[in-house]
């Protein structure tokens, strides 16, 4: 058995349901991101024979997963075989030799989250991504809903899913904050793209004195992070920056994205600038 990650206890804040209904989410949109791409005909032109059909195919795959989320939702939330069934048009025996190889992965993911790979020294998660990692799911999902949907809600999928947590509208800074992390080699490319974000294509930025400046920034102490600010003719940024100590990460926080586009594509940017981390790293 392997060490406990800080996703470990992130998750121990939410039950499995919610956890479960989290996973439903994630699949819903990355669902509903899937199709609205099918639903483009410019680049019609440029697709060969049958890629269409390919593309709607994946659908189907993505749609199947969804089903099986769904299904240990329900099972989690306490719904009976018999309440499923009806809806999938089949007997209660039927519907439970169909999911419960699903079930019992699931269930068996909570026992051990993770494994190691060949080398000994990664792991990889047995859950599914959203309930491994709910933290950032949340975020990502929430993000995604005010851009993607019809009303105003910035917590329209974690609300839901904390019973008795305060609200983070009561709890939260006064500005847009973004909270993550990035690999330090990947600060100047970081910065680069949150300059072309808010419009600021001029590249004044003194890297020497920013080096300088991080040297002593530590992310357990708030006093000791480096301050820098990125503005632009559309928006005005304050990005906080310090090491985490004995890493090569920088923690980072971004301030004032009021936009709910530009905390999307922030986020998506820290992401990305984190995807080869080990999976036992914030």
């Amino acid at each position: 058995m392997t060490d406990s990650t800080p996703y470990d206890d992130e998750r121990s804040a939410y039950s499995r349901e919610a956890l479960a209904r989290l996973v439903l989410s994630h699949r819903a949109a990355g669902l509903s991101e899937t199709a609205g791409h099918l639903a483009v005909t410019r680049y019609d032109s440029y697709t060969g024979p049958g890629g269409r059909v390919s593309e709607a195919h994946q659908l189907t795959r993505i749609a199947e997963g969804l089903l099986v989320g769904a299904v240990v939702y329900e099972r989690e939330r306490g719904s009976s075989w018999e309440e499923i069934a009806q809806y999938l048009g089949v007997e209660a025996a039927t519907a439970e030799e169909r999911f419960s190889p699903e079930l019992l992965q699931w269930a068996a993911a909570f026992e051990v989250p993770y494994r190691l790979d060949e080398t000994g020294r990664k792991r990889i998660p047995q859950l599914p991504t959203a309930a491994y990692d709910p933290e950032s799911a949340c975020r990502q999902l929430d993000l995604w809903a005010s851009v993607r949907l019809s009303f105003d809600d910035k917590h329209a999928v974690s609300a839901g899913l904390v019973a008795d947590a305060p609200t983070k509208e009561a709890a939260g800074p006064a500005r847009h904050e973004i909270a993550g992390w990035i690999w330090r080699r990947n600060l100047e490319a970081f910065l680069d793209l949150l300059k072309q974000y808010v419009g600021q294509y001029s590249d004044d930025t003194d890297w020497d004195s920013l080096e300088l400046g991080l040297e002593t920034t530590d992310d357990e102490d708030p006093s000791r992070w480096y301050s820098h600010p990125v503005a632009g003719a559309a928006h005005s940024l304050d990005v906080r920056l310090a090491n985490a100590s004995g890493s090569d990460m920088l923690s980072v926080v971004v301030a004032g994205a009021d936009s709910a586009v530009l905390r999307l594509r922030i986020d998506t940017l820290m992401a990305a600038f984190s995807a080869d981390a080990p999976s036992d790293h914030h």
